[in-house]
């Protein structure tokens, strides 16, 4: 579910008329997120670390507005709820895209990550829920821990689906740190919604 923006009383106004129109209007933050309590939390429960990880990425834009707002023809709208496609690779060292719905809690989407993977690593396709804006586009790069990234895109400045990067894990003393990149458009989110939603998505992987 939807509900349009009233654009004339929104506050974004003036900075979502100034953006709207730039050939490109995505701006990307990269930064290194300290995931050693859930790394732990997933070892000692069995769990699949790249699919916890994903499940408070998505919680957490869930709980920030912005991360919600989509471009769809010439209005913007808020949806109820965001869910996920993945990158994943396959055994041919290609990759396909791989859908997961959204679950109440950690071992619900662990359970339903699993079963997501397995099938559409069989699928091995890219036409995955494309007809839907509701998401949050997701790849993972866990050779290289990064310091930026650069997506390929098509010259469109109406798509407005955040775009979501995990990269390879590393030892920072005794804590473990991996890189995250967050795109955006800045038409709908600018750096303050992205530094809130760093800040929450690191209280929520300290809180296990």
């Amino acid at each position: 579910m939807f509900r349009e923006v009233d654009i004339n009383t929104w506050e974004r106004k003036t900075t979502y008329e100034f953006f709207r129109d730039y050939e490109d209007p995505f701006f990307n933050i990269a930064a290194n997120l300290d995931i050693s309590n859930l790394y732990r939390f997933c070892k000692e429960n069995d769990l699949a670390f790249s699919i916890a990880v994903l499940f408070l990425s998505l919680q957490t834009a869930n709980e920030i507005r912005e991360f919600r707002l989509r471009i769809v023809e010439e209005a913007v709208v808020e949806f109820d709820r965001v869910e996920a496609t993945q990158t994943i690779l396959n055994d041919d060292e290609t990759f396909s895209f791989c859908y997961f719905p959204m679950r109440e809690d950690i071992f619900q989407f662990d359970r339903a990550g699993k079963e997501s993977r397995t099938k559409y690593k069989a699928l091995k396709t890219f036409d995955v829920e494309a007809d839907r804006v509701d998401l949050i586009y997701y790849s993972a790069i866990p050779w290289i821990s990064f310091t930026s990234f650069k997506h390929a895109s098509r010259q469109n400045n109406r798509q407005t689906v955040p775009r979501m990067v995990f990269g390879k894990i590393f030892d920072e003393g005794p804590r473990k740190k991996m890189p995250f990149s967050v795109e955006v458009h800045h038409a709908l989110v600018d750096g303050v919604h992205v530094g809130k939603y760093f800040n929450l998505f690191q209280t929520k992987l300290d809180s296990y």
